[in-house]
């Protein structure tokens, strides 16, 4: 079957070849089949017959800051408190950095689409997550990129609303991350799609766009697209069934109901997604092309929503 054109919406791109074979390891790939990176990418995308794709980076800080005090046995409270701190610090650099490269990368190559990451779970201050917010959407980003589960915060937290404040009076739009990932110790889990509607209620202008709309609590979306117009899908990590093992397996919406969900939810709200690489685009595309939709249908999700929603010409 011939494809129309697809833009992919969600990928993780890395400096080089090094980088994501660090961040993204797959035991007994080849160096050359890392391609989600600035040198290569423009070729993958190429190959799998990608026109454009959306930048969505995210560092999960949280986790190596963790692995970093690991590595500290016997330090005191206070030393341990102390090597956070210091250790917060140099992330939220580092992060930086990696946003102005993002941004950098979109400027020059109008292919690739930068939603860099800001969010209170890895800037940790309201405003020095401000001044990121601005110094970003300054340097061009197209959208912010969002992660409640690696960044241990429910997205209904208030210190998070200047930012939503800031999107929705700039029409920049946010993509999260939704679905089954780090439950809070409190109880609940941070990315469950109904702990989002606070923000929705709240900021009914934002743009959003919740990923991996048929990754667990799938269900929980089609009363969330009812209610709130502004709020699109993406389809990162697939459906589940032959061919294709879904990002959360058992949890995820079997291939068989997919025509019934994409159609609840809104054909015009859905966007094509693969979140590569750490879920290949490949088999995730075929079995995309194997769900029973019309053209006009599959052409949409495919590409036109997203030509619409971020506004290519």
């Amino acid at each position: 079957m011939a494809l129309p054109e697809v833009i992919d919406v969600h990928v993780h791109l890395t400096r080089d070849p090094a980088q994501e074979r660090l961040v993204f390891p797959k035991p007994g790939y080849p160096d050359e089949w890392y391609r989600a990176n600035e040198p290569r990418v423009l070729d993958w995308m190429d190959d799998e017959g990608f026109s454009h794709l959306f930048m969505i980076n995210y560092m999960d800080t949280n986790r190596m800051i963790a692995s970093r005090l690991a590595r500290m046995p016997g330090a005191s409270e206070a030393e341990l408190e102390g090597a956070r701190e210091q250790l917060r610090e140099e992330h939220v650099q580092r992060l930086r950095r990696f946003n102005a490269w993002c941004c950098e990368l979109g400027a020059r190559e109008p292919r690739l689409i930068p939603f860099p990451c800001v969010d209170i779970g890895i800037f940790y201050d309201v405003t020095v997550m401000m001044e990121e917010l601005e110094t970003r959407l300054a340097q061009g980003a197209r959208g912010i990129k969002l992660h409640p589960g690696l960044g241990h915060y429910f997205p209904g937290d208030e210190r998070m609303f200047p930012l939503y404040e800031r999107l929705q009076e700039a029409d920049v739009p946010v993509l999260s991350d939704t679905g089954s990932l780090s439950p809070a110790p409190e109880g609940g889990v941070y990315g469950e799609p109904l702990e989002f509607v606070p923000v929705f209620e709240q900021f009914p202008r934002l743009r959003f766009i919740m990923a991996h709309a048929a990754s667990a609590f799938w269900d929980e979306r089609v009363p969330i697209a009812e209610r709130f117009p502004q709020v699109y899908f993406d389809l990162a990590g697939g459906f589940q069934g032959p061919g294709h093992h879904a990002r959360d397996g058992h949890r995820a919406c079997p291939i068989d109901d997919a025509p019934r969900f994409l159609r609840a939810l809104g054909i015009e709200r859905v966007l094509w997604a693969s979140d590569a690489p750490g879920h290949e685009a490949g088999p995730q595309l075929r079995s995309f092309m194997s769900i029973p939709l019309s053209d006009e249908e599959r052409e949409r999700i495919l590409a036109k929503n997203a030509r619409e929603f971020i506004g290519l010409d």
